[in-house]
């Protein structure tokens, strides 16, 4: 359960911040060159995608898929106890180097697997610092959200 928990949470999260992307494309009519905080997937697996519809979704997708990846994977880290760095499960230290340590593994392992390059430098210059912004806000929103769910008053003494 704490792993549907943390994917739901972090594909809530990513859908949040997708928001401001997703009401610029409705306002705008498809006609945004660069949507805020999502990667305008123009190639993906080979492919090359030519309608600007299809390249906000697929990027839309893959933020709402890596936010509920990031979710489920830091619940599988806490659970398993491999927080190697601080051995503190749900802090906001651990979850900053979890969010970092993440967009190095989606940067070297992921991008390049769906065709997107190295840090997906194939779709801009500047994919790179929006992914890491992303993986750091949902890093920062996810433990947000930790202390929202777990407030200390509701821990009674025994």
């Amino acid at each position: 359960m704490d792993y549907l928990l943390g994917g739901a949470l972090g594909g809530l999260v990513a859908f949040f911040f997708a928001l401001p992307a997703i009401v610029l494309e409705i306002a705008e009519r498809g006609n945004v060159k660069n949507a805020p905080l999502l990667i305008d997937v123009k190639t993906i697996f080979g492919i090359k995608i030519k309608h600007k519809h299809e390249v906000f979704f697929i990027g839309l997708l893959l933020h709402l898929i890596f936010g509920f990846l990031f979710g489920i994977i830091y619940v599988l880290f806490v659970r398993q106890g491999w927080l190697f760095v601080t051995n503190a499960p749900y802090t906001i230290h651990s979850l900053l180097v979890f969010a970092v340590l993440s967009w190095v593994v989606a940067g070297f392992v992921v991008y390049p697997a769906l065709g997107l390059g190295l840090f997906g430098l194939k779709e801009g210059k500047h994919v790179w610092l929006e992914t890491i912004v992303s993986h750091l806000i949902l890093g920062v929103s996810l433990w947000l959200l930790v202390q929202f769910y777990q407030p200390h008053f509701f821990n009674l003494p025994l």
